[in-house]
């Protein structure tokens, strides 16, 4: 994992889990993955070959409504397979870069709808 980009101990917002496939394009590949939680920040996409750090990305978002939502973002941190659990998959934490008032308003409402995740230290 890439740690000195990961925030696990410094998050600035909620994080609630949500389960949904997403395809990450960016300007020269296209990633698959299935969304592992999501905050008002970003959110962090499952996948066995995450893209690198700093790479810009754009992707759908679709919340529990079914509402989509076009998205872009930047790689901000990576977890690779040698440093996955099945607590921790391999992945990438997406930081917004580009989302609508309108997103982000459904984005707050599905967190506040939700528990968030705590995890024991």
């Amino acid at each position: 994992m890439s740690e000195e980009a990961h925030p696990s101990n410094n998050r600035a917002h909620l994080r609630v889990p949500l389960s949904v496939e997403v395809s990450l394009e960016s300007e020269n590949n296209f990633y698959t993955g299935l969304t592992d939680n999501i905050s008002e920040g970003g959110v962090f996409v499952a996948t066995h070959t995450p893209p690198p750090r700093g790479t810009h990305v754009e992707f759908e978002l679709v919340l529990g409504d079914g509402a989509r939502f076009p998205i872009e973002g930047e790689v901000c941190w990576t977890r690779d397979a040698r440093a996955s659990s099945p607590d921790a998959p391999a992945g990438c934490g997406i930081r917004w870069l580009r989302i609508s008032d309108a997103a982000l308003q459904a984005v707050s409402a599905f967190i506040h709808a939700r528990g968030t995740l705590f995890y024991d230290d």
